[in-house]
């Protein structure tokens, strides 16, 4: 699979997740139902084994000794919205007709294709949208809550970017300079 049909995939898939009753967790019901009605765990495990290590167990724990477990977390629901709602944005701004690449979670990478880590902390940085147009990345995005502190993640950006962190892989697996003006700009949603 590359790269494209990944993201077609991932966008698919989005796409049926919105539709999904899930998805409505944000707004207090699911499937009609008031959201108190869904405060029950899904899977845990149940007193009489709660206490064995499952790595050193054999033992093998049928369906009666589960009991419910906590519904998704809720900022990974409210995290999707927002990068669904942001895509979709994207896609009547940035055109595919027009010659557009919207590219999802891709990590910025050295002249040789290798994903760059921040020196100061050791972790890689992958950015959520990146806009390619004629081989050039013209729009670089994060997608995050009103009230996400996002000092750190950015300060992370700027050191590896200053360690030659600047260059994405297209849907092709072709490198893609991101020039100096270009700079990733926060989209902060509810």
């Amino acid at each position: 699979m590359n790269f494209t049909q990944f993201n077609e995939v991932n966008e698919s898939s989005l796409k049926r997740f919105l539709e999904c009753p899930l998805s409505k967790l944000g707004e207090g019901k699911v499937f009609d139902k008031p959201m108190s009605d869904y405060d029950k765990p899904l899977a845990v495990i149940s007193d009489n084994t709660k206490n064995d290590s499952f790595e050193s167990s054999n033992e093998i724990v049928n369906s009666t000794d589960v009991q419910e477990a906590k519904l998704p977390i809720q900022n990974k629901i409210d995290g999707l919205k927002r990068e669904a709602e942001v895509l979709d944005e994207l896609q009547k701004k940035y055109p595919e007709s027009d010659g557009y690449i919207i590219l999802s979670e891709v990590y910025l990478r050295d002249e040789n294709g290798n994903i760059v880590k921040d020196p100061v902390t050791g972790e890689a940085r992958r950015i959520d949208y990146v806009v390619i147009k004629d081989g050039k990345v013209v729009d670089s995005i994060e997608v995050t809550s009103k009230t996400a502190d996002k000092t750190e993640q950015t300060a992370k950006e700027d050191r590896i970017r200053e360690n030659g962190g600047n260059y994405v892989k297209d849907s092709d697996g072709n490198l893609v300079r991101i020039s100096d003006d270009v700079h990733t700009r926060i989209e902060r949603r509810e």
